[in-house]
């Protein structure tokens, strides 16, 4: 699977679960997210976890960044302050927010995005403002084209329902797990998104590989050390 098809299923989950529960079109969050992070390889995303390009002070503070806005149709280099956060989730949650809430100056800033086909969104979001790229929309739609972004505002059957309240939503941290994920996502072991998603095989299996190297080199203090240990080691998970 290449890495932007990689991406696109990881933002899809966040994305129909909130279809589901606001009428925000998929097509457009998945869009966005790749159109604003490079695919979630921005210098933006990576250092601050913004998938979306908004300014201002995230849940993990702000973090300035070099950015081409357009000046009477004109590329204009320039520092901006863009919200950081701790992880996408938290990205794409703040992004939900904003469409739903606007801005302190119009709460109803993006009630035309709500509601619609993906293309119509994308159209009412560059009228909106959001971006002041002239081609904003005509981007947006060449990636919800190419990669046939619409399938994902095609909810079925009970996926299409707003949750019952009872309803475990795995985008939010049990609170008594919530020291122990917020350390581990931290130490690297997990990406810090969907805490309480079944976990699968493959996941484990990185998860795991991780803290077995990061054990080795704990106790083996120097790479001759750890070259030896990884043999002991090895013989040891050989035995039945």
């Amino acid at each position: 699977m290449s890495s932007k098809l990689a991406f696109i299923q990881k933002i899809a989950t966040f994305a129909v679960s909130d279809m589901a529960k606001t009428k925000i079109p998929a097509s457009l969050i998945i869009a966005q997210a790749a159109l604003e992070s490079a695919w979630g390889t921005s210098g933006l995303t990576v250092k601050g976890n913004n998938l979306f390009g908004i300014k201002g002070k995230g849940t993990a503070g702000s973090c300035t960044m070099p950015t081409t806005e357009y000046v009477n149709g004109k590329a204009v280099k320039v520092n901006a302050a863009f919200r950081a956060y701790n992880n996408w989730g938290e990205s794409i949650a703040d992004h939900t927010k904003l469409i739903l809430n606007g801005v302190s100056w119009n709460r109803n800033l993006y009630k035309k995005v709500i509601g619609v086909d993906g293309k119509t969104a994308a159209r009412e979001i560059q009228q909106a403002g959001y971006a002041t790229d002239p081609k904003y929309a005509t981007k947006l739609i060449a990636l919800m084209d190419e990669y046939n972004l619409y399938q994902y505002d095609t909810v079925k059957g009970d996926a299409g329902k707003v949750p019952d309240k009872k309803e475990r939503d795995i985008n939010v941290v049990s609170p008594w797990a919530a020291s122990t994920w917020e350390e581990m996502t931290k130490n690297g072991y997990f990406d810090g998104t969907m805490p309480g998603a079944p976990i699968t095989r493959e996941q484990a299996a990185v998860s795991m590989n991780r803290l077995r190297k990061n054990f080795l080199k704990l106790i083996g203090g120097n790479t001759a050390r750890i070259v030896e240990l990884e043999k002991q080691l090895q013989a040891i998970e050989a035995e039945k």
